[in-house]
């Protein structure tokens, strides 16, 4: 029985449990992607990117105003140009946080303060739908996309229409139900339909007191839910902390596994490392470097 879990400082290099699949480097050639200034002279990359049930990828390639589709081994394949309408002041590129549902579907979302507005690919056909109110989406089931507005209520909803609905609990790949937030006392855990309902208290590993972190939701097929942990402890907000671990279909946690800092110059801020592709068990994890983009499957 894991009794807490403990977050420690990142690693400065990918533990060996991650296995590179490619990297896709920058540049003007189509078949590489873009970069555009940040700020204070930083360079970033793409707003991440995520693996279809067919083993392709897609990236949401801001800096060159595309969708850019990628095979299972990262070899280009063709992109989708963004109309002018869908930029914001037809110029900026500013959709983020991709998923891909089970009938192939690329989803990406937008928010502008008063509207979150959901940009949908489909058989290569751009579309969006928006709803009043900023949601951010924390995890999907393969059709629908569950997300968490500001007051903290859990909304599903349908990206293609961006109808919602409010619902207790998210579902995973699996169709079990759950819910995974923070308190003060730690990680809330309830998967109601086996009777799991518990706390375990998350700590810093360097330092006295409270650890802030942010959580990254994915589930596989086999019912398993995938974690990745980010933050800073109260004592010392300036090592980053971070870390892995899974729960499993009967509610059982694992010992929290260290990660590789994740925050290059070149990445964008988007909460979006960490997915596993409809239809399977294996979470992939992902770095938008210096180079380039790294892609990592867990073996």
């Amino acid at each position: 029985m894991i009794d807490e879990w403990i977050l420690e400082p990142t690693t400065t290099a990918v533990p060996e449990q991650w296995t590179l699949q490619f990297v896709i480097g920058y540049g003007e050639d189509e078949a590489l992607l873009g970069t555009a200034p940040g700020g204070e002279n930083l360079m970033l990359g793409p707003d991440f990117g995520a693996q279809a049930p067919d083993g392709t990828w897609w990236f949401l390639d801001g800096a060159k105003r595309r969708l850019a589709h990628y095979d299972p081994a990262g070899i280009y394949l063709d992109a989708v140009e963004l109309p002018i309408d869908y930029l914001v002041d037809g110029t900026y590129f500013q959709f983020q946080l991709p998923r891909v549902l089970a009938d192939g579907t690329l989803v990406a979302t937008r928010f502008d303060g008063e509207a979150t507005e959901f940009l949908t690919v489909s058989g290569g056909n751009p579309s969006r739908a928006s709803m009043p109110g900023t949601l951010l989406p924390r995890a999907d089931d393969g059709s629908t996309i569950y997300g968490f507005d500001f007051d903290n209520a859990l909304w599903a909803i349908d990206p293609v229409t961006a109808d919602r609905e409010r619902v207790e609990w998210f579902v995973s790949q699996a169709g079990s139900r759950y819910r995974i937030g923070t308190t003060a006392e730690g990680v809330v855990i309830e998967m109601p339909d086996i009777g799991v309902e518990r706390v375990i208290p998350l700590k810093a590993g360097i330092g006295p007191g409270a650890v802030h972190a942010s959580i990254e939701v994915a589930s596989g097929v086999d019912g398993v839910i995938h974690l990745l942990f980010l933050g800073v402890g109260e004592s010392d907000e300036t090592t980053q902390l971070g870390g892995y671990a899974t729960i499993a279909a009967n509610g059982e946690p694992t010992v929290m596994e260290p990660i590789v800092d994740p925050f290059t110059p070149a990445d964008p801020g988007s909460p979006a490392h960490l997915g596993v592709t409809y239809g399977s068990a294996t979470p992939w994890f992902m770095m938008i470097g210096e180079q380039g983009v790294e892609v990592y499957v867990r073996r």
